[in-house]
């Protein structure tokens, strides 16, 4: 009875992680020694940075039953890890950590403030501009939008997306901009 327990628990499991959405991991770590003197002896330290990028591995609909089949673009979430190691210890501490997000040629992120977040997109590699800030407003859950781009109202979805709804005044009527978010864990 209980290998035939064992069985089926294996069996569950395996088809539970079969379900799995298929993930693209790419990390890439660096590490940089500086030395300098005291005035009376040579000290180094580390420099440490880890780029992290995950993304979700999605394939064109139209192409559902071909062997070779397109991949789309993929909103790519980017995790850079500043670590410095000045002490005597063997362990890296950490300085700052950054997440921003890449659609296509679009990389943007969210930085949180004391009210909200600022909403900063990359204008030169790696180099992000703020262009629209977000406040928490009274009706928990919405924020108050911002922005060089447009102004409106935020909110996440329950996919965990932010969507912002604006008024166009081109085509005079009521607009939304999604920023995904790709990776479940993010």
């Amino acid at each position: 009875m209980k290998k035939i327990v064992f069985v089926l628990a294996i069996l569950i499991s395996g088809t539970v992680m079969a379900q799995e959405e298929p993930t693209e991991i790419k990390e890439e770590s660096k590490v940089k020694t500086i030395k300098y003197k005291d005035g009376k002896e040579t000290k180094e330290k580390k420099l440490k940075v880890v780029t992290r990028e995950t993304a979700n591995v999605e394939l064109d609909k139209r192409d559902a039953h071909k062997v070779n089949q397109k991949r789309i673009d993929a909103t790519k979430k980017v995790e850079k890890v500043i670590m410095i190691d000045d002490d005597s210890d063997e362990a890296f501490d950490v300085l700052t950590k950054t997440t921003y997000f890449v659609k296509g040629d679009d990389n943007y992120k969210f930085i949180p403030n004391n009210n909200g977040f600022d909403i900063a997109f990359d204008n030169d590699n790696n180099r992000f501009v703020k262009v629209g800030k977000a406040w928490s407003s009274q009706a928990k859950g919405n924020y108050i939008v911002r922005g060089k781009m447009h102004n409106g109202i935020g909110y996440f979805d329950t996919a965990g997306n932010f969507v912002i709804e604006y008024y166009d005044e081109k085509s005079q009527s009521i607009k939304t901009k999604v920023y995904k978010k790709r990776n479940p864990d993010l």
